[in-house]
């Protein structure tokens, strides 16, 4: 082999090497398969839970959304922010009905390729009637997939209901061959009847996915960017069969799909009123998929042993 050949042969390495960087620097690569979505609130109230949100990845900055509240005193509110195409020095500034919340450093989640989860509290800043949200992102070549509120809503008038709200991001992907992730509610009564939000995103209409509610089917194609390019807020109808229900994702035919929250929330057993919030989880870091290692050098191999025959 002449000298030229063999230089040519240890440039394509070292750019098959360069490629292969960021899955190891952590730095726009893969960052973990996440944290499937747990209970972080949960309690009873006399009033109403209130789960909305929208609308798909815009690319728009600000991002803008609008919440219309019923009437009562909120007793307790959760933002959420999923982000596209996050990565190290990314930041986000929320605004609310006009007031700055905060700005966000990190995301409270992350996983696979920069799919991020940004939490915020937002009790004391939000209020009955039509509320204005605002995102501000620092994330050249992403940004928002949508924006969604859990909110709480006290009011005497109303019968008392009981509610869990679950959240973390779970990265379901053809890379790191995960196919299901299952999140758990804990203290629900069998019989009652309850309504069932899920917020996912990444998910692509047509390729088909499952949802399941302690293992009966209730959706079918869930992640079909129903309110947006990539975003979904699906609701429906479930019935607890016992004191602990589970809900189960499945990939199906998706690429990639990230549930990210799931809210519960069911007629209640008695009048009494609670709140209790659980302790926040930490994403860390997962193994790079195999897969995807295995691929990109296989790739790298194929072109060297092409110029080796020439």
């Amino acid at each position: 082999m002449d000298t030229g050949k063999k230089i040519l042969i240890a440039g394509l390495l070292g750019a098959g090497l360069l490629l292969l960087l960021p899955f190891f620097s952590g730095n726009g690569g893969w960052q973990g398969d996440g944290i499937p979505p747990y209970t972080i609130a949960e309690g009873a109230v006399r009033g109403e839970v209130y789960v909305d949100g929208g609308h798909g990845y815009t690319g728009e900055n600000p991002y803008l959304q609008y919440f219309e509240l019923p009437p009562g005193e909120v007793r307790y509110a959760r933002l959420y922010v999923p982000v596209w195409n996050y990565d190290s020095g990314d930041s986000i500034q929320v605004t609310v009905n006009g007031k700055e919340l905060a700005v966000k450093q990190e995301p409270d989640y992350v996983s696979a390729w920069g799919t991020a989860l940004y939490c915020l509290d937002a009790n004391s800043s939000l209020g009955a009637g039509l509320n204005e949200v605002s995102v501000l992102s620092e994330n050249p070549g992403g940004g928002p997939y949508g924006i969604t509120l859990a909110a709480v809503c006290e009011n005497s008038s109303r019968p008392p209901v009981r509610f869990w709200i679950n959240e973390g991001n779970y990265a379901l992907a053809y890379t790191n061959k995960k196919d299901r992730v299952t999140s758990t509610f804990k203290g629900t009564s069998p019989g009652k009847n309850a309504s069932l939000y899920t917020m996912l995103v990444a998910g692509t209409e047509g390729e088909r996915d499952e949802l399941y509610f302690d293992s009966a089917n209730i959706g079918s194609d869930v992640g079909n960017s129903s309110q947006g390019k990539y975003f979904d807020l699906y609701s429906v109808s479930v019935s607890p069969k016992g004191t602990e229900s589970t809900l189960c994702f499945e990939r199906g035919e998706e690429g990639y799909l990230h549930p990210c929250v799931a809210v519960l929330v069911s007629e209640s057993e008695s009048d009494s009123e609670y709140l209790k919030l659980h302790e926040q989880k930490t994403s860390k870091g997962g193994q790079i998929p195999y897969s995807v290692i295995v691929v990109s050098l296989l790739a790298c191999l194929a072109v060297v042993l092409r110029f080796r025959k020439r």
